[in-house]
C-alpha cells in the first residue's frame, strides 16, 4: 500500500451570484452614467449658467459681472470624473450599487456647496475691497484655498464611501 499525502479538502467560499438581469442593469446604469459624464462636460456653458443662478438666489445683491470665477472652475469639470469613475466601478466591479450611488451624490454636492461658497467669497470681496482689487485677492488667496479643501473633501468623500472605510472607530456592518 503506498502512502500518498492527502490533500486537505476544498474549502468553497460562496460569494452571492447576481442573476444575469441584475448584472444588465449595473452594467446599463454604469454605462449611463459615464455617458451623462460626457455630456457633462460638453453642456459646460449650460452648468455655469445654472450655477450663476443658483448663486445669484443667495447672493441676490451682486451683478452678474462677478460670476466670472464660475467660468474658471465650472461644477462640470469637477463632477465629471467622479461620475465616469462610479460608473465605471459600478459597472465593472462587485462595489454595492447603493454605495456607488450615494458616494457619487454626496461627492457632486460637495463640489456643488464648495463652488458656491467660493463664488460668495469671490463676490463678497469684490463688492467689499472693490471691483478689480477684491476679485483678484480673493481669488489667488480665499478661492484657491477653499477650491483645494472641499475639492479634495469631495473626492476623499468618494473614496470613503466606495471603499466603506472605517472613520472614527465605527466598525463595518455585517453584510448579510
Amino acid at each position: 500500500m503506498s502512502r500518498t499525502a492527502s490533500l486537505p479538502p476544498r474549502v468553497r467560499v460562496r460569494t452571492p451570484r447576481r442573476s444575469s438581469l441584475a448584472m444588465k442593469v449595473r452594467l446599463f446604469v454604469g454605462v449611463g452614467l459615464i455617458a451623462a459624464a460626457v455630456v457633462l462636460v460638453f453642456l459646460v456653458p449650460q452648468v455655469v449658467f445654472l450655477e450663476t443662478e443658483v448663486a445669484r438666489l443667495w447672493l441676490p445683491t451682486i451683478t452678474p459681472g462677478t460670476f466670472t470665477a464660475a467660468v474658471e472652475s465650472p461644477v462640470a469639470f469637477l463632477a465629471a470624473p467622479l461620475w465616469g469613475l462610479g460608473g465605471v466601478i459600478l459597472a465593472a466591479t462587485r462595489v454595492s450599487g447603493v454605495r456607488v450611488c450615494v458616494s457619487v451624490v454626496l461627492s457632486t454636492v460637495l463640489i456643488l456647496v464648495t463652488n458656491q461658497v467660493r463664488l460668495g467669497v469671490l463676490a463678497r470681496a469684490a463688492v467689499t475691497a472693490g471691483s478689480a482689487e477684491g476679485y483678484e485677492v480673493a481669488l489667488r488667496l480665499g478661492g484657491s484655498v477653499l477650491s483645494i479643501v472641499g475639492f479634495s473633501a469631495a473626492y476623499l468623500v468618494f473614496v470613503i464611501v466606495i471603499a466603506d472605510l472605517p472613520l472614527f472607530g465605527r466598525r463595518r456592518m455585517p453584510t448579510g
